[in-house]
Order: structure tokens, then C-alpha cells, then sequence
């Protein structure tokens, strides 16, 4: 019998996000009051601090809690869905620090503004025995980075070593809605 043990599955959903349903996040975040954040270093600040789900009761959070709880289903685990979101507003020459969230057991992240150049989003592995051999992107082999688009869902164990991987954005603003889950069972 061949099985996997100990996989990390990461959900990645690229445009989750229609432009009109980017376009209402972001002028919804714009009008939040943000703060200085610990896991940003450089011109960026987060609504992190306030810990508050602003997405309950409106429909997006409904759709992103169908797609965690298909994400809890293909990882076998127990359901989840938000029970707190965020948004960090990064400029140029920022960079969002490596960090996990704890004991949350799924969380996620919702690129609403990126361009070209705006900083990716980087996990580290978490066996430091293993080495991935996709250097496409990250030459470093125990960090796997991803470039990132508005409307872009990615979806992932709490636990996970994740963040910019000290690479500065070089996009005016990078603006991305985050979130974590609890389980529902």
C-alpha cells in the first residue's frame, strides 16, 4: 500500500473574486480604520488588532466558507469557517514578515490589489528534512512563493510558516483581506 502521511494541502482559487465583488472589498477596506501591525515591517498597516469578523453576516462570507468547507472535506478534517478577518494595506518597500496564526486550524488570504510587482506570497516548509525542488520562482528551497492576483483565494492549514519571505513589494499597494476559521463540529 502506497499513502501519503503528513501532507500540507494548499487550496489555491484564482479569480474567487469577480472584478465588481473586488472592487466593493476594496472600497470597504479603504474605509476601515487600519493600525500599525508587528508582522509588517515598513509602510503597512492591518485591522488585525481589532479582532472582528467584518465579513459576518454579509454574502461573501458565505462563499468563502463554502470553499473552506470544501477544503476541510478534501483534507479530512473537521469543519471550519471564519470567526475572524482582517485586512493589511501594504506600499512600497513593505513586506509582510514569515508567521502563522496559532492554533487557528484553517485560514486563508484574499488578494483584493496586486500587480506586477507586488510582493508574493511565500510558505516555508514545514519538514526541514525535505527539499522542494521548484526553484521556478524562489531559489530557496525550503520556501515555496506564489505571485498573487486580485481575486485570488488561497487556503491553508493555520499552523503553516507563511508571508512575504522578507522580499520587499514593489507595488504602491498591495491590499489583501485575511482571515481565520474555528471549527463548526
Amino acid at each position: 500500500m502506497l499513502t501519503n502521511i503528513f501532507p500540507t494541502k494548499i487550496e489555491i482559487i484564482n479569480n474567487f473574486l469577480t472584478q465588481d465583488e473586488i472592487n466593493n472589498v476594496y472600497s470597504y477596506i479603504k474605509k476601515l480604520t487600519h493600525t500599525d501591525h508587528s508582522a509588517i515591517s515598513g509602510e503597512g498597516q492591518s485591522t488585525h488588532s481589532h479582532h472582528s469578523n467584518f465579513l459576518k453576516g454579509v454574502q461573501l462570507e458565505k462563499k468563502i466558507n463554502d470553499e473552506i468547507k470544501r477544503y476541510c472535506n478534501s483534507c479530512g478534517i473537521q469543519t471550519s469557517e471564519i470567526n475572524m478577518c482582517w485586512s493589511n494595506i501594504q506600499k512600497k518597500d513593505s513586506f509582510l514578515k514569515m508567521h502563522h496564526h496559532g492554533d487557528a486550524p484553517v485560514v486563508g488570504a484574499i488578494f483584493i490589489k496586486t500587480d506586477e510587482n507586488s510582493g508574493k506570497l511565500c510558505f516555508q516548509n514545514p519538514n526541514p528534512h525535505s527539499v522542494v525542488t521548484n526553484y521556478i520562482i524562489n531559489p530557496n528551497p525550503n520556501i515555496l512563493c506564489y505571485k498573487v492576483k486580485p481575486g485570488d483565494l488561497f487556503i491553508f492549514p493555520g499552523w503553516l510558516q507563511h508571508g512575504s519571505n522578507y522580499e520587499l513589494n514593489k507595488s504602491e499597494e498591495r491590499v489583501v483581506l485575511s482571515f481565520n476559521c474555528k471549527h463548526t463540529e
